[in-house]
């Protein structure tokens, strides 16, 4: 799955909650303009590059995000509920207890977010 983002609003690193933040790649979620008009900010993570995130166990040892459970995730958040923005529809609720649903889209393919 590719994604190709112009502005924050429209990325699956983009997290609603807070006024709106970015997940990509930090310990902490970064504020960004929620303005679908503005463009991506300098410090952008798919700024210049290309971001794959693939299952752990998947990774064939190309240069890429590991992730084998939802938290570990640049696509999950959490707000009431805890959410997965790459599930179709984005932001769908992750209802079981499981570290993963069986609907994670990395179980299948290997994600890229490119600007």
């Amino acid at each position: 799955m590719i994604y190709v983002v112009s502005a924050c609003h429209s990325c699956p690193l983009f997290v609603p909650t807070g006024g709106g933040s970015c997940s990509g790649r930090f310990p902490e979620l970064k504020l960004v303009d929620v303005d679908p008009e503005s463009g991506r900010p300098e410090w952008c993570p798919a700024t210049g590059a290309s971001i794959r995130v693939a299952e752990e166990r998947a990774n064939n040892g190309l240069p890429a995000i590991s992730v084998d459970n939802c938290p570990r995730c640049p696509f999950f958040f959490e707000d009431e509920k805890r959410r997965c923005n790459v599930a179709n529809p984005k932001g769908r609720p992750i209802l079981s207890g499981d570290e993963r649903p069986v609907w994670c889209a990395l179980r299948k393919e290997v994600i890229v977010v490119r600007s």
